[in-house]
């Protein structure tokens, strides 16, 4: 059973702890995609969406007007939507929050950087042509196998809607990006997985970036009672530097470029920072 809870917030964007954003706007606080490898569990500061993970998401319905002040008085820069929710998953096709906020703040002058797992940003193709010069859309794929999928992102929408959410972007002009992650050893880290990804990355014209998983305390525990044994949990550097090398090595054979997570602030932070607009004292609104 899936509840919503509506909640209000002090604040819309925070300081990311990302090097390549300055600033977060997560409209949701919980996600309905209920991925077992999710970090943001331990992020989450909603305490039922943190413990029900995956059947209860707080949607922050004033975040629209916290924005509207805040724009006024922040240094323009980078927004990543979202960080520790998906802004496009099913409740965002009810209260459009996400499409509200990434439009003032294109129109006001920030960049925005969109992750998601959800076809639902297809909706708002316009709005991200409109600005294609001052956004990017990453979707994220952690395998092409709709069977794998349901193991790992049961209430996420299939792999196959995904990389036609990216297709429908691509055609349309806007930079587009594929996360890769995260990739968990003997699950998604096959030659099959990266090729596919490659050929998907190659024929919209869209980078990768990619990552393992993490190791946070609520994610681990939701791994190991989906089945994973500790070997995929916990593999090891050896594993990451071999498997890190194969999609480097794989990228450049496929002419596709691909970038590790922890290195993506070296190649955005110039090609982001430039493409901010200046404005003026009278910012629109």
């Amino acid at each position: 059973m899936i509840k919503v809870v509506e909640v209000t917030a002090a604040s819309a964007l925070n300081r990311s702890g990302l090097s390549e954003l300055d600033y977060t706007l997560n409209p949701y606080l919980g996600c309905l995609h209920a991925c077992r490898y999710c970090f943001a569990v331990d992020m989450t500061p909603h305490r039922e969406a943190r413990e029900m993970w995956g059947s209860t998401v707080a949607v922050r319905v004033n975040i629209l007007d916290v924005l509207k002040k805040e724009i006024h008085r922040l240094r323009r820069g980078v927004v990543g939507v979202s960080t520790i929710t998906d802004p496009y998953q099913a409740v965002e096709g009810r209260y459009r929050i996400t499409r509200s906020c990434t439009e003032m703040l294109l129109r006001n002058g920030f960049r925005v950087s969109v992750q998601t797992k959800s076809p639902l940003v297809r909706r708002d193709v316009e709005i991200f042509s409109q600005y294609r010069s001052e956004c990017d859309v990453g979707i994220t794929i952690t395998t092409l196998s709709k069977e794998k999928s349901r193991i790992i992102e049961p209430g996420a929408p299939s792999p196959e809607s995904r990389v036609a959410a990216l297709e429908d972007l691509s055609r349309n002009g806007i930079s587009t990006w594929i996360f890769y992650g995260p990739i968990v050893s003997g699950f998604n880290d096959d030659s099959d997985t990266i090729s596919g990804l490659l050929d998907v990355a190659r024929s919209t014209g869209s980078r990768i970036i990619y990552d393992r998983f993490s190791g946070y305390p609520s994610a681990v525990r939701m791994m190991r009672k989906s089945g994973f044994p500790e070997s995929s949990i916990s593999p090891g550097e050896p594993w990451w530097n071999s498997t890190a090398s194969i999609i480097k090595q794989a990228s450049i054979s496929a002419g596709v470029k691909a970038t590790a997570q922890d290195e993506e602030f070296l190649d955005l932070s110039i090609s982001h920072q430039s493409t901010l607009r200046q404005f003026g004292e009278k910012d629109k609104t």
